[in-house]
């Protein structure tokens, strides 16, 4: 799911400063700090949307594939959910 295009208004990726290929690439205080803002984007997309819950898709990408990054995407009904990336509520 490239990020040029969004699969609806609102549609966030979140991306650690440095840039690795897999999640367990980070260390500790990194993943923490990669989670806690996933959690606020969170929060601000569902007030600024004014929806109930969120779809989150993480990536931990092959070495020659890419970042790990986390997508954070407000639940519409009109909204299809490339596979993997499942609905979560608040």
């Amino acid at each position: 799911m490239p990020a040029a295009q969004p699969l609806t208004l609102g549609h966030v990726v979140v991306a650690p400063h440095r840039h690795v290929a897999g999640f367990y690439d980070l260390d500790v205080e990194e993943q923490r700090g990669l989670w806690d803002l996933v959690s606020e984007v969170r929060k601000h997309v569902m007030a600024a949307q004014h929806v109930e819950s969120v779809a989150i898709g993480f990536e931990d990408c092959e070495e020659d594939q890419g970042h790990t990054h986390v997508h954070v995407v407000p639940r519409r009904p009109s909204v299809e959910l490339p596979a993997g990336i499942e609905w979560v509520t608040k």
